[in-house]
């Protein structure tokens, strides 16, 4: 008996951390994660933020509050372009700060310290040390005394640094936090990234509500609402740009999401077994359909997730114009008038019919068995 058994075989891949990091699935997932991340942010700026309250605005206000201008140049602020244009160097800059930070992660605790104590007093420098240096020089030449006007002119330039960067900062916390949770493979950088993202559209949500709006005065009507409701439907006849905005948001904030649990999930599981197990053949090609099959399943299930969101919204659409050619256009217009398909429990309602027809065709269509042939599909062309 004991001669029967063999001794597990080793492939020339492993599932090592060092290998398995630049698989190209492992690769994939991070720069598709990486991609609707940023796609996202764009998409939430160009719907809620821009020529409403984005930096640029809040730095044309401190400058004429404070009648002097920002040390950051407009070439770095985006200041003086126009929509979208206004966030493509600061989008740069959160990339590559996330990515840094990223970097910094995987080196050493001694390394890791080094930086921070450098990061520490660098800052210190730039905000104390010319401040440190002209009140010395002043001691020496006048005696002891208060620093005069021409010394604590000298903390201006250092704080209104400060301060553009921390709004910079604040405006590009889901890029950073993001990029960092992506590539440090950060559960915490992934889940920070969305919730600043959720907070964000809650605020905005709960600041656009009329009554509250109203209160806020010319600050109030800054910000942009969406007609997403009683506005003509654009997008396939059935959803508004604005609706497919918010959609297109959720999808994607679901495959950042996803793409980024998935990377830090498979590397957790390749990371926990046992070196025998990392160089078997099977379990090399056991992480190769895993990996194979989330890319399939994220391009797949997410994009049939958009196209059914968008008909459960414009549900009542295709039901107007089923009833249209059945009784006539008449009562159908008079339908489509009404207070239930114009306000906002009106798209629940379209929603809630659609997946209640939905729900009865499963009795009709074996969904489990159409999706297990797919699959299956799939498995035998690999």
């Amino acid at each position: 008996m004991a001669g029967e058994v063999t001794p597990q075989g080793e492939g020339a891949r492993s599932l090592h951390l060092r290998k398995l990091r630049v698989q190209w699935q492992i690769v994939t997932l991070q720069v598709l994660a990486t991609l609707s991340l940023v796609w996202m942010y764009m998409e939430v700026v160009s719907t809620y933020v821009v020529g409403s309250i984005d930096h640029t605005q809040l730095f044309d206000t401190l400058e004429s509050g404070l009648g002097t201008e920002l040390p950051l140049g407009d070439w770095l602020t985006g200041g003086g372009n126009e929509g979208l244009a206004r966030f493509y160097v600061p989008m740069g800059l959160g990339l590559g700060l996330g990515g840094a930070m990223a970097l910094l992660a995987f080196q050493t605790p001694k390394f890791q310290q080094r930086v921070k104590l450098g990061f520490i007093i660098g800052l210190i420098a730039i905000l104390a040390g010319r401040f440190v240096l002209g009140y010395a020089w002043q001691l020496v030449s006048d005696g002891w005394s208060a620093p005069g006007n021409n010394v604590l002119q000298l903390l201006e330039w250092p704080l209104l640094m400060m301060l553009s960067f921390i709004i910079m900062t604040f405006y590009l916390l889901p890029i950073i936090t993001g990029t960092k949770g992506i590539w440090g493979l950060s559960r915490r950088g992934v889940a920070w990234s969305i919730g600043f993202t959720l907070l964000f559209l809650g605020v905005h949500a709960i600041l656009t509500f009329p009554l509250i709006r109203s209160q806020l005065g010319s600050y109030g009507s800054q910000l942009t609402t969406l007609e997403i409701i009683v506005s003509e439907p654009t997008v396939f006849g059935l959803v508004t740009a604005q609706q497919f905005s918010l959609i297109l948001i959720a999808c994607l904030m679901m495959v950042f999401q996803e793409s980024a649990f998935g990377v830090i999930r498979q590397l957790e599981y390749a990371y926990r077994l046992p070196e025998s197990c990392k160089r078997d053949p099977e379990y090399v090609s056991q992480m190769d359909n895993l990996l194979n099959g989330h890319l399939r399943h994220t391009a797949i299930f997410l994009s049939l997730t958009v196209v059914a969101t968008t008909i459960a919204l414009g549900f009542h659409a295709v039901l107007l114009d089923w009833v249209n050619g059945i009784t006539g256009s008449q009562w159908a217009a008079q339908v489509g008038e009404s207070i239930e398909l114009t306000l906002t429990y009106g798209l629940v309602i379209s929603a809630l019919l659609f997946l209640g027809i939905m729900a009865l065709l499963r009795f009709i269509v074996p969904w489990q068995r159409f999706w297990g042939l797919i699959e299956s599909s799939f498995t035998t062309r690999e």
